[in-house]
């Protein structure tokens, strides 16, 4: 009886700890959840932030629609970056090849995915089935900390927006920039199958 008893403790700390290790980090706060390299990458023990997933439907509500008809923004599981990142990490030749802009095959330079924060939008079909939105933004011009004011005013679109920062908050709003070549690109896809559904990559002024 006794070991049946520590067989149960031991199962139950270990589903404990797989929980934990797919759940977001406690000391996360606010709307929107920063994402760490150590978040997609099990292995690897660098915190900094590579970016954020959006949940504050006020961010992008407006656009959800657009991307996947009758959609819904949902809050991801660690397991779901993990996919997002698997998939990126295997699609990024096809993505270099279709939409690179330069001539050595690279977005932008040297250094593939590792050059780019992110903003992911997760979303949920009327039907089930899970899709994310990636904004990708080049890391130099990238405010991961949020130290720069927003480059809009959420609450009113119409107005003009104040001149752009020297970089883009990515803790807050979904952005939208024209213009700046591959230091800004996007894609879209489908987690169920695994694949990459749009990418587009900005052009240049």
């Amino acid at each position: 009886m006794k070991k049946i008893l520590f067989g149960f403790f031991l199962f139950s700390a270990f589903c404990v700890a797989c929980r934990e290790r797919d759940s977001w980090p406690p000391e996360t706060s606010g709307p929107n959840l920063p994402v760490r390299y150590c978040d997609i990458q099990k292995g690897d023990k660098d915190k900094t932030v590579i970016g954020y997933v959006l949940v504050d439907t006020s961010a992008v509500n407006w656009l959800v629609d657009i991307w996947i008809e009758g959609a819904s923004v949902f809050t991801p599981e660690l397991s779901d970056i993990r996919k997002t990142e698997r998939i990126l990490q295997k699609e990024y030749s096809s993505i270099l090849s279709e939409h690179g802009w330069d001539k050595q095959g690279h977005l932008y330079e040297e250094g593939g995915l590792r050059n780019y924060a992110r903003q992911y939008v997760f979303m949920k079909s009327p039907e089930g089935k899970k899709y994310v939105y990636v904004n990708f933004v080049l890391l130099r011009w990238a405010d991961l900390e949020d130290k720069e004011p927003p480059y809009y005013n959420p609450d009113d679109p119409y107005s003009i927006p104040p001149p752009p920062p020297e970089r883009h908050a990515l803790s807050r709003y979904w952005f939208i920039v024209h213009d700046g070549g591959d230091g800004f690109w996007r894609a879209l896809l489908d987690l169920d199958n695994e694949v990459i559904l749009n990418c587009s990559v900005n052009g240049h002024a």
